[in-house]
């Protein structure tokens, strides 16, 4: 599978997902934001970029799916949005002294078994850690041994079990930059996204604005 850069994923879009299949961890692409299998088009208007860890498995979407579909989306870091007066400020996260993060997610596959195939995903959210409070209530679920462990246990693990690793990481793997605005944007898909916002405004001559 050719990997291509991906520096600002936007719902709806493709990012690799490592899943279970026959017992091999496999990777694959799958369409971020989860298409239940009942909807006739492969797209939805329900709200299923992230799923709150607290209630899958009382939801009736996914309490099937974070029994028996369960995977992890390994990403770089993710974006989040600190309200600052009536200004919105982008914040690049990530882990201090890891450069890759293992998120928990679910998945679903839309027209099994048909040339339409597809397989489309939800991140698995938890409420904010105390670093993570300074910019956003809500945080992806990971943890450094998440990979291992989630892809470890069986499809019929109890739900106890699975709750104990949906929980936010500890406050000092993580560190944060403000990164530019062009994050905003779905079409800005440049490594310019990911510089901090100080080093965009100086380079870009006064082009960009940060006020």
């Amino acid at each position: 599978m050719l990997l291509l850069p991906i520096y600002n994923l936007c719902p709806t879009q493709n990012s690799p997902v490592l899943r279970l299949v026959d017992g091999v961890r496999q990777f694959e692409p799958m369409r971020w934001q989860l298409v239940p299998a009942t909807e006739c088009a492969l797209t939805t208007k329900l709200s299923t970029i992230n799923a709150r860890s607290e209630s899958v498995f009382d939801s009736g979407l996914y309490r099937n799916l974070v029994i028996r579909h369960r995977c992890i989306v390994p990403i770089s870091g993710f974006f989040e949005w600190k309200r600052n007066g009536q200004r919105s400020q982008p914040f690049k996260i990530h882990l201090r002294n890891e450069a890759i993060m293992s998120v928990a997610g679910i998945w679903e596959t839309w027209r099994k078994g048909t040339p339409e195939e597809q397989r489309s995903f939800s991140i698995l959210t938890t409420a904010a850690n105390e670093f993570m409070r300074e910019i956003h209530d809500r945080m992806p679920g990971n943890h450094r041994s998440l990979g291992r462990r989630c892809m470890a246990r069986s499809e019929n693990d109890e739900k106890e079990s699975l709750q104990l690793l949906l929980k936010p990481c500890p406050s000092s793997w993580l560190t944060a930059v403000e990164v530019s605005p062009l994050v905003n944007s779905p079409k800005n898909n440049v490594p310019e996204v990911l510089q901090p916002a100080v080093a965009m405004e100086h380079s870009q001559q006064g082009v960009l604005r940060f006020d």
